[in-house]
């Protein structure tokens, strides 16, 4: 009988790992849980070594875990499920830096709580067992871009780099040089230029660059990322957008021609309202309100738009349309009142007591 179990559990294993390297992760998962309840019943008798148990457990986890990647992060008994497995894979073989690797893995992609200490013990764990270990160094500076603590981050990052030329950690350690106080731009730049060097495809190095020279003032070299993004894809009506968003502070009429062309890709609300505001910049009122009518005609709560229709209506004096119209922005959640307080058409009405009424909604 003990041995018709034992040869059971023989094929189980194999079975179990056949599965999981094929990627049939959910029949896998099932064998080898069947494998470990074997295991368990045996009531002491080690059937097999302690190193190959905890790689059952780490195999089961890791099986659960793959099935349904999104979920696993999401859903807490499935997270605690496997986490379970990893620790007693961790518990039979507490000297293995995959073990440790593999659950604070876990810790930092949690979508339903913070394991930031759990993650960085996790990861501080490999490194003494193994120093030089990249995906604990690269996970590390994930936990602590995460803390907001960039400059450690960068530290980690920094050591991922040394070994290996990885487009994700150029691109991680550039918006940790980015988001930093002080953040260091040109830095920044340079990792996201690497990254475009790597994988010329990856569309947010062109935007992310394009942010750093804005902030640096070099708009020339800004908006040249975005040619060269839209080059690379031509037909996303956002792209011309943004691009248009950089061009008018310098080429008005550039601008224009960007929101022009979104819109004829799609009907989207942002390049209606925007050329809303460039009609009104130069007093053409009547173009300005149909487009900001368009937007709201594309997206009813637009907010942006019952602004801009509100600045229109201020600057013509009609009353009763620009209070209507700040109202319905208020209502839709137009949330930004220092921008409502500090816009110049509305200088004549701030001191009126139905616009403090008004603003008061919010």
């Amino acid at each position: 009988m003990q041995q018709n179990l034992k040869n059971q559990l023989f094929r189980h294993i194999e079975e179990g790992k056949a599965l999981y390297e094929s990627r049939d992760y959910e029949p896998a998962y099932e064998y080898l849980s069947r494998a470990i309840y074997l295991i368990e019943e045996a009531k002491g008798e080690q059937w097999i070594e302690p190193d190959e148990l905890s790689q059952l457990y780490l195999l089961r986890g890791s099986a659960l875990m793959y099935d349904d990647e999104a979920r696993a992060f999401e859903d807490p008994d499935i997270f605690h499920q496997i986490l379970e497995d990893f620790e007693q894979a961790i518990d039979a073989q507490p000297h293995q830096p995959l073990y440790y690797l593999v659950r604070g893995r876990m810790y930092l992609n949690s979508k339903f709580g913070r394991y930031s200490r759990e993650a960085k013990a996790d990861f501080s764990q490999v490194l003494s067992l193994d120093p030089t270990n990249i995906s604990a160094h690269k996970f590390m500076g994930q936990v602590l871009s995460k803390e907001e603590a960039y400059d450690r981050a960068i530290y980690y990052f920094s050591k991922v780099l040394e070994q290996s030329d990885d487009t994700e950690t150029y691109l991680l350690r550039g918006v940790s040089h980015f988001r930093n106080r002080p953040p260091n731009f040109e830095a920044a730049v340079a990792d996201f230029g690497r990254a475009q060097e790597l994988l010329p495809r990856l569309q947010e190095l062109y935007i992310w660059r394009s942010q750093c020279f804005q902030e640096m003032g070099q708009i020339e070299s800004a908006i040249q990322e975005y040619d060269r993004l839209i080059d690379l894809v031509p037909h996303k009506a956002g792209h011309y957008i943004d691009r248009g968003v950089i061009r008018s502070a310098i080429d008005p009429e550039g601008a224009v021609q960007d929101y022009n062309r979104a819109l004829e890709l799609e009907p989207h609300p942002l390049a209606y309202n925007n050329r809303a505001a460039h009609h009104r910049a130069a007093g053409n009122y009547e173009a300005a309100i149909a487009d900001a009518n368009a937007a709201l005609a594309v997206d009813g709560k637009y907010s942006i738009a019952y602004a801009t229709l509100a600045e229109i209506y201020a600057d013509q004096g009609n009353r009763e349309s620009f209070y209507h119209f700040l109202r319905l922005a208020i209502d839709h959640y137009y949330e930004d009142i220092v921008e409502v307080m500090m816009e110049p058409a509305f200088a004549p009405y701030q001191q009126e007591e139905r616009f403090q009424e008004v603003i008061g909604r919010r």
